[in-house]
C-alpha cells in the first residue's frame, strides 16, 4: 500500500483554483516522522513543518495601522501622567497571531511587558499599560511580536502628559481685608505648553468681591460683605485637554490694624497719631515703615537761645532719621497692642533761671524719639536732647560759646552759641536737619533755628522738627526755611518767642529782655504698612 503522504501518479500537476488541503489539527495533535512534512496548526492558525527536530510555524510579520484608546482623560494617544492610572490600548492591524504578546519600549529603551493582551482577532489586539510609565520616558513604541519570532513596530505610538503644577504650595495663601484690594496667586504652569482654565472644584471664597480668574488662577478684588474673621478653605482645579490637577488652598480674614487717623496712599495704610494712644497690631509679622518724633523744647525770658527740636527717626526707605545718613532698620511687629506716646512740647516762660523746659519723649514699640533740648537764657547753656537747644546771651561768666545743648547722635544736631555784645545775640536750636545757627558776633540777629527733616511718609512731603531761633535787640534769628516748627526769634525788647508748631516737634523762639519765651511744639507718631505685602 501506498505511503498515505504520497501523491500518486506520475507527473501530476495542480489545477484548477481551490486550494490544496493540508493536513491539519492541534499542536497536541502533532506527529512529526521525518522532516518536510507539512501541516496546519489550528491552535496558533499557522501552517507548520517539521525540520526533523521540532516543528516550525510558516508566518508573514504582523502589521500595525494604529492605536486607539479609551483614556477618559487626555486626548488622542496622550495619556494624563497622574502616577496610578492604567490606560487601555487597543492596537489595530493586521497578521497578529494566536499568543502574540506586547511591549512598549521607552525612549531610554527600557522595555515594559504590557498587561492584559488579548488577541481579539488577526487585526485587533487589546492591552494594558503598566505602572511605573511615565513622562521620565516619553514617548513609547508599541511592539506586537508574533509566536513565530516575527514582530511590528509602532514608533511614538503615545506618550504621557505631566499635569499642571501649582506654583505656590498648598495652604494658607495668607491674609484678606474687609475693604481691601488683594491678590493671591493659585496658577499653574504645564510642562507640554497646554491652555490651562481654573475653577473651584470646592469651597468658596470669603465674603463678595474676590473672584478667581479662569485664564491667570490668581484670585483678586476687594473684599467686602464683612465677612466673619477666621479661616476659609477651598480647592482649585487646573485643568487642560490632557489632565488634571487639584489643590487645597484657605486664606484668612483678618480685621485690619487700628489705631489713629486712618488715611491711605497708594498701597500703603497710614496711622496717624497726634496724640498719645494704641496702635492695635492685628497682622503677624507686620512690616511698617514709622515716623517718631519727640515733643520740641521750651525757650526762656531773658535773651534766651531757641529750644531745640524734638528727636526725629524713621525707617522709610530713601529718607534719613536726624544725623543719620540712612534710614533706620526695618520694624518687624508682632500682634497685639501698641502703646504710643507722642510727646508734648516744653513749656517756654518768664523764667530766666536756667533753660526752658526740654520737650517729652515720643514712643512707638521700641523706638523712642527724645524731647528736644531747652533753649538757655541769659548767661545760660542750653540743653541736650533730640536735637540741642540755643545758648543764652553771653552777658557775664558765659563767654562767647561756637555751640549749644547737645543733640543726640541718630536723631537731631546741636543748638547754636550765644555771643557777648550789645544787642544780646543768643544761638538757635538746633533742628532735625542740621545745627542751630551762632551769631557772628555781639551785634548780630540771635541765631536762625536749625533747619528740619521732609518726610513723604504720608504720601506728601512735610518738613518737621525744626529749631527755635535765638533772642536779639535787634531782629531775632530767623525761622528755618522751609519751616517745620521752629519759632521765630524776639523783635525788639518786648517781643516773645513764636511758639512751635504743633505736632512737628519744633523748638520755641527765644524771648527778649522783657518778653517770655516760646513753647516747643508737641511731637507725632506716623505708621504706615504696604497692603499689598500683608
Amino acid at each position: 500500500m501506498a505511503n498515505s503522504r504520497d501523491f500518486t501518479g506520475k507527473n501530476r500537476k495542480f489545477t484548477g483554483t481551490k486550494g490544496i488541503v493540508t493536513p491539519k489539527g492541534t499542536t497536541g495533535q502533532r506527529v512529526g516522522e521525518e522532516s518536510g512534512e507539512l501541516r496546519f496548526n489550528t491552535t496558533t492558525e499557522l501552517m507548520e513543518y517539521y525540520d526533523g527536530t521540532q516543528w516550525k510555524p510558516i508566518d508573514a510579520p504582523p502589521t500595525i495601522s494604529g492605536i486607539t484608546t479609551n483614556d477618559a482623560i487626555g486626548t488622542g494617544t496622550v495619556f494624563n501622567a497622574d502616577g496610578s492610572t492604567l490606560f487601555q490600548i487597543t492596537i489595530n492591524g493586521g497578521n497578529f497571531s494566536v499568543g502574540c504578546t506586547v511591549k512598549f519600549i521607552g525612549d531610554t529603551g527600557t522595555e515594559y511587558v504590557a498587561g492584559n493582551v488579548t488577541r481579539v482577532s488577526a487585526s485587533q489586539i487589546t492591552c494594558n499599560t503598566i505602572a511605573g510609565m511615565g513622562t521620565s520616558d516619553d514617548p513609547y513604541d508599541v511592539r506586537v511580536n508574533n509566536t513565530s519570532g516575527l514582530s511590528a513596530t509602532l514608533d511614538d505610538a503615545f506618550s504621557y502628559n505631566s499635569p499642571p503644577t501649582f506654583v505656590s504650595a498648598a495652604g494658607s495663601l495668607g491674609s484678606v481685608f474687609d475693604g481691601l484690594s488683594t491678590s493671591k496667586d493659585c496658577s499653574a504652569t504645564d510642562a507640554e505648553g497646554n491652555t490651562i482654565t481654573y475653577s473651584l472644584a470646592s469651597g468658596s471664597l470669603p465674603g463678595s468681591g474676590l473672584s478667581l480668574s479662569s485664564s491667570t488662577g490668581l484670585i483678586t478684588g476687594t473684599l467686602s460683605g464683612s465677612p466673619a474673621v477666621g479661616t476659609y478653605s477651598f480647592t482649585v482645579q487646573a485643568a487642560t485637554t490632557e489632565g488634571n490637577a487639584t489643590r487645597n488652598f484657605s486664606v484668612d480674614v483678618v480685621e485690619l490694624p487700628t489705631g489713629g487717623t486712618v488715611t491711605t496712599s497708594g498701597n500703603f495704610r497710614i496711622h496717624t497719631f497726634t496724640s498719645s494712644g494704641t496702635f492695635t497690631n492685628t497682622v503677624s509679622s507686620l512690616s511698617v515703615q514709622y515716623l517718631v518724633i519727640g515733643g520740641g523744647a521750651g525757650s526762656r525770658y531773658d535773651n534766651s537761645g531757641g529750644g531745640g527740636a524734638g528727636g526725629y527717626r524713621t525707617n522709610v526707605p530713601g529718607q534719613t532719621s536726624g544725623r543719620n545718613s540712612s534710614a533706620e532698620a526695618a520694624l518687624i511687629l508682632t500682634t497685639g497692642n501698641k502703646t504710643v506716646t507722642v510727646g508734648g512740647g516744653g513749656a517756654g516762660g518768664p523764667n530766666s533761671i536756667g533753660p526752658g523746659n526740654n520737650g517729652e519723649n515720643s514712643v512707638f514699640d521700641t523706638i523712642t524719639a527724645l524731647g528736644g533740648g531747652g533753649g538757655g537764657a541769659q548767661n545760660v547753656a542750653g540743653s541736650s536732647g533730640g536735637s540741642g537747644g540755643g545758648d543764652g546771651h553771653s552777658g557775664g561768666p558765659l563767654a562767647d560759646r561756637n555751640t549749644g545743648g547737645t543733640g543726640t547722635a541718630g536723631q537731631g544736631f546741636d543748638g547754636g552759641g550765644g555771643r557777648q555784645g550789645p544787642t544780646h545775640p543768643a544761638g538757635g536750636g538746633g533742628g532735625a536737619g542740621g545745627n542751630g545757627g551762632t551769631p557772628p558776633d555781639g551785634t548780630s540777629p540771635g541765631g536762625a533755628g536749625g533747619v528740619g527733616l521732609s518726610s513723604t511718609i504720608t504720601g506728601s512731603s512735610v518738613t518737621r522738627a525744626g529749631g527755635g531761633s535765638g533772642s536779639s535787640t535787634t531782629p531775632g534769628g530767623n525761622r528755618p526755611s522751609p519751616g517745620g516748627g521752629g519759632g521765630f526769634g524776639s523783635g525788639i525788647n518786648v517781643s516773645p518767642g513764636g511758639n512751635g508748631d504743633a505736632n512737628t516737634g519744633g523748638g520755641g523762639g527765644g524771648g527778649s529782655d522783657s518778653s517770655n519765651g516760646g513753647n516747643g511744639g508737641s511731637g507725632i507718631v506716623i505708621v504706615r504698612y504696604d497692603t499689598s505685602e500683608i
